[in-house]
């Protein structure tokens, strides 16, 4: 893949198919200069839903749900880099630390798709899952094998770093399983409303704007933490993402 092809790929997919054309033109006749204007004019229309142009029916409720979903798994990903952590977590004496928690869920509720109701396309739904789930819940046998067995406790050096570096990978690859997976059942499901997805939005950058003021009060409290401090950093940009996409799409399915 060229460089300008891949850049091309980091713009909404209505974009892409609107403008890559001319992106790509625009992209080659500047060269390398053009790549950090490039790459701050994807993520500004990321955040953007209402500039995209129209795409195919449905288009931007699938890529919505895709991002919301994504932003989700990130936040999974995120939090494991500190897990188990007091701060975040509940506790018996501090049940209020997973407060943020609650919007998060209920955005993530509201923008579940429903499954189809007719009998032939509960079938494919069923296929298109298993095909898509089948190497990452293989990947994640394997890992839990490896945890039962005792083995991995023994494991010095650098087969211990390769362990660590395959938990972190299978993370990793089951998070964008799971997004590719939303990504090709959004035509076979019932997808939720604009106005449904601007609302979730919302509600799970308010959850991650508190979890990330929960996380900078930890790490103003424990002093200098450069993971906590990325932990802190990490939540917020979600945060923004989503509260950015949820409120300019809330101006769309006005």
């Amino acid at each position: 893949m060229s460089a300008t092809t891949f850049l091309i790929e980091l713009f909404p997919p209505a974009v892409r198919d609107r403008w890559g054309a001319d992106l790509r033109r625009e992209i080659d006749a500047s060269g390398v200069r053009s790549w950090p204007d490039t790459l701050v004019g994807a993520a500004r229309l990321w955040l953007h839903p209402s500039d995209w142009p129209e795409g195919r029916g449905g288009e931007t409720r699938r890529v919505l749900t895709v991002m919301l979903f994504a932003i989700t798994a990130a936040t999974v990903l995120v939090l494991r880099t500190v897990a188990p952590s007091s701060v975040l977590t509940a506790s018996p004496r501090h049940p209020a630390t997973s407060l943020w928690l609650v919007p998060l869920l209920v955005g993530l509720a509201l923008a579940v798709p429903l499954p189809p109701l007719q009998r032939d396309r509960l079938r494919l739904l069923v296929a298109t899952a298993t095909r898509t789930l089948i190497a990452p819940a293989a990947a994640v046998l394997v890992l839990f094998a490896l945890a039962w067995s005792g083995f991995a406790g023994h494991l010095t050096g650098g087969a211990n770093v390769a362990l660590v570096a395959y938990y972190w990978l299978t993370l990793g690859f089951v998070a964008c399983r799971i997004c590719v997976l939303i990504a090709r059942t959004a035509r076979i499901v019932t997808l939720p409303s604009i106005r449904r997805l601007s609302i979730a939005l919302l509600l799970i950058g308010a959850g991650l704007s508190l979890a990330s003021g929960q996380a900078l009060l930890a790490a103003a409290a424990r002093g200098v933490d450069l993971t906590w401090l990325a932990q802190v950093l990490a939540l917020g940009v979600l945060a923004l993402t989503a509260l950015s996409a949820g409120r300019d799409t809330r101006r769309t399915a006005a």
